[in-house]
């Protein structure tokens, strides 16, 4: 007689050698699957800069000097008067101050180019005067010349990091 006392353990027995193989090429699908999804998710998280779609700000204080010097040149000395023109061109010096703010040293000698081109013409003007003479305001024209110059070559310098 077999003894009952104890107990069988049953073995269980391999897997089909089919079930070996078919788990991991699910995981593998599983894993594509993901990759397939997460991709697009990440191509627009680096085309955007990670999420943010806003430029730098050195772009905003850029435009905001275009505007002032925009505004500077649409000025006629004779009919606005010298004052216009020295107000405004205070506006365009403190669009240029905010603009070094915003671009810190990576733009400064394209700054600080058109700050001292700036510092010139504001001289030149201030030298007109009330009664300005023929030679005072020759000199005005290629001050506002060399500012138009500078600022060109610093909108061309942070040109790629805006567009």
């Amino acid at each position: 007689m077999p003894d009952t006392s104890a107990p069988t353990q049953r073995v269980p027995a391999d897997p089909p050698a089919a079930a070996v193989r078919t788990r991991p090429a699910v995981r593998s699908d599983a894993r594509r699957a993901v990759a397939v999804l997460a991709l697009p998710i990440v191509v627009l998280l680096v085309a955007t800069g990670c999420g943010g779609s806003s430029k730098p700000a050195v772009c905003g204080k850029r435009d905001a000097v275009k505007t002032s010097v925009d505004n500077l040149t649409k000025l006629n000395p004779v009919t606005d008067g010298l004052g216009a023109v020295q107000t405004q061109l205070s506006a365009v010096q403190q669009s240029v101050k905010d603009l070094a703010s915003a671009a810190g040293d990576q733009y400064k000698p394209q700054v600080t180019a058109l700050q001292t081109s700036l510092k010139t013409l504001q001289s030149q003007i201030t030298a007109l005067g009330s009664n300005p003479s023929v030679s005072a305001l020759t000199a005005v024209a290629p001050a506002a010349q060399q500012v138009a110059t500078d600022f060109k070559a610093l909108t061309d310098a942070i040109g790629s990091a805006c567009n």
